[in-house]
């Protein structure tokens, strides 16, 4: 930057005085200070005098009230203007008016002041507890606003006064303090700058003056160590660059220097004899350049300079190259691009390595891959016989699996006719029994037969009845694990299938202790299923709780939980010991543990029922239990937007 151009950059009024700034800094704060004190002062005298003024109109206002209130009951109103004019004479009433009670004027009075009165008060005549008239009174703050005035004035006149002695004796304070100091701070700045190291600035005593000249005394001990630390840097710049060369002579790989266009400047010793050379003058003098007769393949060096070019480095780029002795050799290089201030490319620097041998090592590799693909083809055509052979296997199962379907699905049919045939006679024989035979019974002997006759029927009812159930578990688990279940998916409000499912069993719990207990949450989300088979599920789990449940609750919550809905089937009973759980939804298991002893026997397919239904939905089921606490059946089922 030329001085001129330093001269224009300079700031304005650079002849400034640091006491003349500070001194008209001085006055503004003070005129600042002043002003806001002054405006506070003012604020709060005129805030107390409103408070004031306004505390004695309302006494003013009630007093006249009262006062009024027998005259204008009387009719007195000749009195009544006398107490008005009374209160005209105070320097606040700046107007009065009274009314009677049919709002006529008793007495009205304004002074011609010419100014609007200030604020008002109004207040109702009342004579035991009746309104008969109303008084209004204008008030003036006329005479205190001019006294607040004259003390402002006043104050206003102390702070002019006293801001020009604060004024005169800072200036005075300033030249002797600062203006005098501040010279001989220049005096030895100036010679410091001269490289008087020695001056000691000895005629400062202020300690912010003397920190000043510290600090810059040790600045220029900083400026003169960092110019030894310079010097020191280039004499280890020098012998890092004795280090570089003894790397570049003495390192294992090539190292290169070429011209764009590929023409070889400089290499290392290594470089040399990689290609069979014994120095680098014969190597240079004839291998000129990267893309001459050197490689086996000269077009792929083109695609080298060219990546260089574009990409500025290029990393592992492997070619065959031809030795000295027509031997040919695997290198991987890499380089990277040089460029000048203006961005020109004017180098390339890079990095032989010799990989032949890992090269050699690859191609093993590769013989022993094909070895091996060889080997994999022929294990894999056994596997594939295999597979066959399975699948062969397979579909003889599905066959047979049919089969049993097929089969299942026909007894039951089969076993259902005479099951409702023998069903229907045991109640229609315990029935007509009953009716006919029990009461021309006398002898104890033909009564105990009879009743015996009786329990042996209800035990044909009961049992055909649980077979008729296993029959329908075994047909709708069939259905499920064929595939031939006809699911009847609609959006379901799980508010109303709950509801429906809590209702179908009340029968059961009404003729036991058990209460049933159903908490829903509000707002349960939508879910795609079938009506019946999610009713189903509900009515086993509580069908189950309710069987081994002897005393105490049986709680049904519902609630959405991470996208889902969670549904809990909370008991009280004997609990199911944690051997038993894994496997207490596995077809035909019944827990045998002491805690289901003298229990009812199921048909050991509601639950399986259960778990199919629920994962047929992408729902999961499971059982959380503690031997004498009671049992938890969670099932959840994904929501739907």
């Amino acid at each position: 930057m030329s001085a001129k151009t330093a001269r224009k950059s300079k700031p304005l009024m650079t002849s400034r005085s640091i006491s003349r700034d500070l001194t008209f800094s001085l006055v503004v704060i003070v005129m600042l200070i002043a002003t806001a004190m002054g405006s506070y002062i003012y604020w709060q005298q005129s805030e107390e005098m409103w408070a004031t003024a306004d505390e004695k109109g309302e006494d003013t206002i009630t007093s006249v009230a009262e006062i009024l209130a027998v005259p204008i009951w009387n009719l007195d109103y000749d009195n009544a203007r006398l107490i008005g004019s009374v209160y005209t004479h105070d320097d606040m009433v700046q107007g009065i008016r009274i009314y009677g009670s049919r709002d006529e004027v008793v007495f009205a009075h304004e002074k011609f002041s010419g100014s609007q009165a200030d604020f008002s008060k109004v207040r109702a005549i009342v004579f035991e507890g009746r309104k008969i008239g109303r008084a209004e009174i204008d008030f003036t703050l006329a005479r205190d606003k001019k006294r607040l005035d004259e003390q402002m004035l006043v104050s206003i006149i102390i702070i002019v006064v006293s801001i020009s002695v604060i004024l005169a004796i800072t200036g005075l304070l300033l030249r002797v303090f600062l203006n005098k100091p501040l010279m001989v701070l220049q005096s030895g700045i100036a010679r410091v700058a001269k490289g008087d190291f020695s001056y000691d600035f000895g005629e400062v005593y202020h300690a912010e003056l003397l920190d000043i000249a510290k600090r810059f005394r040790r600045m220029s001990i900083e400026i003169e160590g960092r110019e030894n630390k310079l010097q020191t840097m280039n004499k280890t710049l020098q012998e890092a660059e004795e280090k570089f060369r003894g790397i570049f002579e003495n390192a294992v790989e090539g190292i290169f220097q070429a011209t764009p266009d590929g023409v070889l400047r400089r290499a290392n010793p290594a470089m040399a004899r990689i290609f069979g050379y014994e120095s680098v003058e014969e190597f240079l003098a004839n291998v000129r350049s990267l893309s001459s007769r050197i490689m086996v393949n000269p077009e792929h060096m083109q695609n080298f300079f060219e990546k260089v070019r574009t990409e500025g480095e290029v990393k592992r780029f492997e070619a065959e190259y031809y030795r000295r002795d027509g031997k040919t050799m695997w290198g991987s290089l890499n380089a990277r691009a040089i460029y000048d201030e203006t961005g020109t490319l004017v180098f390339i620097d890079g990095i032989l390595e010799d990989i032949s041998e890992r090269k050699q090592a690859e191609q093993d590799l590769a013989d022993l891959n094909r070895h091996l693909e060889q080997l994999v083809r022929d294990r894999t055509e056994d596997l594939v016989l295999k597979a066959q052979e399975l699948e062969e296997a397979n579909q003889r199962l599905r066959e047979l699996d049919e089969m049993k379907s097929a089969f299942l699905s026909s007894v039951s049919h089969e076993l259902r006719t005479p099951l409702t045939s023998i069903l229907g006679f045991a109640k229609l024989l315990n029935k007509e029994f009953s009716r006919n035979f029990m009461p021309l019974v006398e002898e104890d002997r033909l009564v105990r037969k009879g009743e015996r006759i009786q329990s042996n029927l209800l035990i044909i009812s009961h049992e055909g009845e649980r077979l008729t159930r296993l029959i329908n578990d075994v047909l709708d688990l069939n259905k499920i694990e064929s595939g031939s279940m006809g699911w009847r998916d609609m959006r379901l409000s799980m508010d109303e299938v709950i509801d429906v499912a809590a209702n179908s069993v009340s029968g059961m719990f009404s003729q036991t202790d058990l209460q049933l207990i159903t908490e829903v949450e509000s707002g349960l989300p939508t879910v795609v299923a079938d009506p019946d088979r999610v009713q189903q599920v509900l009515i086993n789990l509580l069908n189950n709780a309710a069987k081994f449940t002897e005393e105490g609750t049986v709680t049904l919550r519902a609630f959405p939980r991470f996208g889902q809905l969670r549904v809990e089937v909370v008991d009280t009973g004997t609990g199911i010991h944690a051997d038993d759980q894994a496997q207490i939804f596995e077809k035909f298991h019944q827990t045998r543990s002491d805690t289901m002893v003298n229990k009812p026997r199921g048909t050991g397919l509601g639950l399986t029922i259960c778990r199919e239904i629920v994962e047929h939905y992408g729902g999961r089921i499971w059982v959380e239990s503690e031997v004498g606490v009671g049992s938890s059946f969670i099932f959840t089922l994904p929501a739907v937007v």
